[in-house]
């Protein structure tokens, strides 16, 4: 479903040095890894939001650098992503924000899309908030309003960058539990990145850590834990000392 081969980006100075990973279908793939490391550039390369200097970003077989602009937005109506400051619109309610990406890119009828929003709603907890303005929501319930608008379109590919930040330990809990099910209801590859590892790794089916703009290791959970790397088993205790 995504598969990304040796990519590169530079700024001031490189981000990405040859960064490699593959995500299936239903499937939730962790990235975790220390700040600065190369996540969330990585993840809006993905989208199709930042162009790569050099490598390739495959979703569904369509190669994302160097596309055309009709094929980018193909492959972003695919796409569904929270990033880390939610970005709801303050001038809209909560089922105006969700129902954007329905009439941006669907030809859905307004009472299908008055369906889908509910749906999507309830989905994540929050039937009967459609006409709650942003304001009046807790940092949980912006998040939750978040994944809502990000499935509505019901997407092949799911992106989230930190979508439990600054949530408290049950709120997070439940956020991450909501992920689980989403990719278990649509079917899709999803892409987490969190600094609450303790917390997101029951839920990922596989996980992979960045370190200095690379994919130090692709795997399963229990496979990361048996790995004998410096680095990975400093950032997985949390030390200071060594080399990371």
């Amino acid at each position: 479903m995504i598969q990304v081969e040796r990519l590169y980006k530079s700024y001031d100075r490189p981000v990405l040095r040859g960064a490699s990973l593959r995500v299936n279908r239903a499937q939730i793939l962790g990235l975790i890894g220390p700040p600065a490391a190369g996540k969330s550039v990585l993840l809006r390369t993905i989208a199709g939001l930042v162009v790569a200097d050099a490598g390739s970003v495959r979703v569904a077989g369509d190669e994302l650098v160097g596309a055309s602009n009709d094929t980018l937005r193909k492959v972003q109506a695919r796409i569904g992503m929270l990033f880390q400051n939610v970005a709801l619109f303050d001038f809209m309610s909560v089922a105006e924000n969700v129902a954007f990406p329905l009439r941006r890119l669907s030809v859905l009828s307004e009472s299908e899309i008055k369906q889908r929003v509910e749906n999507e709603l309830s989905a994540v907890g929050l039937s009967g908030f459609e006409e709650r303005m942003p304001s009046g929501l807790s940092g949980g319930q912006k998040r939750r309003v978040g994944l809502a608008r990000a499935a509505v379109t019901a997407p092949s590919v799911l992106l989230y960058d930190e979508p439990a930040a600054g949530l408290d330990p049950v709120t997070t809990s439940r956020t991450f539990s909501l992920l689980r099910e989403q990719c278990r209801r649509l079917g899709s590859a999803l892409v987490v990145i969190s600094s609450d590892i303790d917390r997101l790794l029951p839920v990922c089916h596989e996980v992979a850590m960045m370190h200095q703009g690379r994919v130090l290791f692709q795997g399963t959970v229990p496979h990361m834990r048996a790995v004998s790397h410096p680095i990975i088993e400093q950032f997985l205790e949390g030390r200071t000392d060594g080399p990371l």
